[in-house]
This record gives structure tokens, C-alpha cells and sequence, in this order.
């Protein structure tokens, strides 16, 4: 129920555009296009491993030589697209050796109104997740209200 009230979320000039959920063997490489327009903040969050992100606008496949963002933490790992990136982004999902497997979880976010690269337009962690929270609150709520008439 989660994920479906999170596909529901907008927040401003900020839209959930995709979310998915994969997994990537140790030492290796899942790979996205990724072709939408605008500011994007891409969002990977290891649910179980690590995973980590690599971005490019050069080739289709970059990797930990190759690319030009990429977040490489053991948590939630974030990379903001400027909309003046050319399209299409290549994006790497990289699985840590450590691991067998990881698991993760990417969501794409796309704030429609930035057309000049400005990463200030998206919120703080702080005012996300309090937006989150409000989004599942309405969720549950509109759930609840269904299920009683």
C-alpha cells in the first residue's frame, strides 16, 4: 500500500515520475536510460547489500572509471540531473562485491519547472520526508474513507 500512495505524491513543481525496485549481483552492473526532461533527482536506497549510482551523459553504460555524477555512500544515495545534461542519461547501478546481492530501490524525481540546471528547487530531506509522511497520511485516510461508503 505504501508504494502505491508514494506513485501518488507531488509535491509542488517536484513529481514522483518513476519508481522501481531491482537487484544487482557483487561487482556488477545494472544499467537505465533514463530520457526525461527538466531537473531530475535520481534516488537509490539499498534495501538489502549496497548499491551504489553512477551517471553519464556520454555513454549508456558508465561505470567507476566512466561517468560524471555519482553517489557511492552505504545509504540512501542521491544524484541531481541538471536539466541541461543531454539526454539520454545513462544510468549504472553498481552492486558492491562485498555482497552477493543487493537489492534497491530507484526513484526518479522531476521538478518540471527548472529549465536552467537550478538545484535549489528541490526540498531539504527534512521537508521531503515531511512531505512524504503527509502523503501517506492523506493516503490512508482516503483508503479509509473509501472503504466506508
Amino acid at each position: 500500500m505504501l508504494a502505491f500512495v508514494l506513485e501518488l505524491g507531488v509535491d509542488g513543481s517536484e513529481f514522483l515520475a518513476y519508481r522501481f525496485s531491482g537487484s544487482v549481483g557483487a561487482g556488477n552492473f545494472s544499467y537505465f536510460k533514463l530520457h526525461r526532461d527538466g531537473l531530475v533527482k535520481l534516488a537509490l536506497d539499498s534495501t538489502s547489500g549496497d548499491a551504489d549510482i553512477y551517471v553519464s551523459s556520454s555513454t549508456l553504460s558508465p561505470d567507476y572509471s566512466n561517468y560524471e555524477l555519482c553517489s557511492t555512500t552505504c545509504g540512501l544515495d542521491e544524484v541531481l540531473i541538471a536539466s541541461d545534461m543531454s539526454r539520454p542519461i545513462g544510468v549504472g547501478i553498481f552492486g558492491h562485491p562485498s555482497y552477493e546481492t543487493s537489492e534497491f530501490g530507484l526513484t526518479v524525481w522531476v521538478d518540471s519547472t527548472s529549465h536552467n540546471g537550478d538545484k535549489s528547487h528541490f526540498n531539504s530531506n527534512h521537508e521531503h520526508e515531511d512531505s512524504l509522511l503527509w502523503s501517506v497520511v492523506l493516503g490512508m485516510l482516503k483508503l479509509l474513507l473509501d472503504m466506508l461508503m
